[in-house]
């Protein structure tokens, strides 16, 4: 067992060393507050880890040269957002579009619903078990009684077929972004634990063309939307910004709201308005980040090709990942439960980054 008075934090470069006798036995650790802040302020300075963001964005029909011009442009952005701006790697992201051959460097097919199941089993067959998949729907959406649909070329996707799709993501967290018209139908078929499910409108009764997928894309592209200063926006900020951005934007135009966006991550399939992390619908998604943070994607540590190294970086995004799982049942947990259990992970978690840097990693 360790003790906070065997335990010195020497914060230097982001790093926490240890005294050579301290030892530490989890769980049981006895470590309290002010090492806990000290391990916090550690954790936020954390290198890249071996999880990955993994993202497939379609762009369904456009029926007019106006529509088919945003949704390419807004395609285009958010590319280069998770790309550029947020360091996802360019073989990370997939991209369909109606036409193609608008910029064939980056649009690998047509966004014909073949194309579309084709590409989600190639993400489901290539992700790691702890990256982070995300799916944009770019488009119009239809609906007619029970039958709703996202508006493709050639037959239409179906939520029965997209849910059976998403099925192949056992054990990574899911973020469906469906920014079409209608869309409100597709969240109760898509609900499922690990999954954020987001759509432009209440339900499929909206059917009205959306300005939400504009806003949302702002969002992800910038930092406005970075409400907690913390260098990344999570889906539930850029929800955020999007709705608020999308009810100025009807009382701007003096129009009736025909849009109200919702969000489920608790899986019951009952979308919120008005989700928080504290809430019963958003403590999912406040955890659901992006790449890096702003400004860091050129400083993104290389892929490496020691198997050691590849195994501690695993292991380490394998605590994070617990630490985000346990952020995420705060409300749900006694205070001293919860304090002592992310104590013993951030622990854990800055003896792993120790280990890795005795193995050579950089931070």
């Amino acid at each position: 067992m360790i003790h906070a008075g065997e335990l010195r934090g020497d914060l230097r470069a982001g790093a926490l060393r240890f005294a050579p006798r301290a030892l530490l036995t989890l769980p049981g650790c006895t470590v309290r507050t002010p090492l806990l802040v000290a391990l916090l302020a550690v954790l936020t300075a954390l290198p890249a880890s071996a999880q990955q963001t993994r993202a497939l964005i379609v762009v369904g029909l456009g029926g007019t040269a106006e529509y088919r011009q945003e949704f390419h442009r807004l395609a285009l952005r958010l590319d280069s957002a998770l790309t550029h701006e947020l360091g996802v790697p360019a073989d990370n992201v997939t991209v369909l579009e109606e036409s193609p051959a608008t910029a064939p460097d980056r649009r690998e097919a047509r966004s014909t619903k073949a194309n579309v199941l084709s590409a989600l089993a190639a993400m489901a067959r290539a992700a790691a078990p702890h990256d982070d998949v995300l799916l944009v729907l770019i488009g119009h959406g239809t609906s007619e009684g029970e039958d709703v649909r996202f508006n493709l070329p050639g037959p239409d996707l179906t939520p029965a077929e997209l849910a059976t799709a998403l099925a192949a993501f056992k054990t990574q967290k899911v973020a469906v972004v469906n920014t079409a018209s209608a869309s409100g139908g597709f969240v109760a078929p898509l609900a499922a634990p690990d999954r954020v499910v987001v759509a432009a409108t209440a339900s499929a009764l909206e059917r009205n063309a959306t300005v939400f997928p504009r806003y949302f894309v702002d969002a992800l592209a910038g930092t406005d939307a970075d409400f907690d200063k913390d260098g990344q926006v999570s889906i539930l900020e850029a929800f955020r910004y999007a709705t608020e951005e999308v009810a100025r934007h009807y009382k701007e135009e003096n129009e009736l709201q025909v849009e109200h966006a919702v969000l489920d991550d608790n899986g019951d399939g009952e979308g919120s308005r008005a989700p928080a992390a504290d809430s019963t619908d958003g403590r999912l998604a406040a955890t659901f980040r992006l790449g890096l943070p702003h400004g860091t994607a050129a400083t993104a540590a290389p892929a490496t090709a020691d198997s050691v190294l590849a195994r501690l970086y695993a292991e380490r995004t394998g605590i994070q990942k617990k630490i985000d799982d346990l952020r995420a049942r705060k409300a749900s947990l006694p205070p001293a439960q919860y304090e002592e259990q992310l104590e013993n992970l951030l622990v854990e978690l800055a003896l792993k980054d120790r280990e890795i840097r005795r193995h050579g990693g950089g931070s």
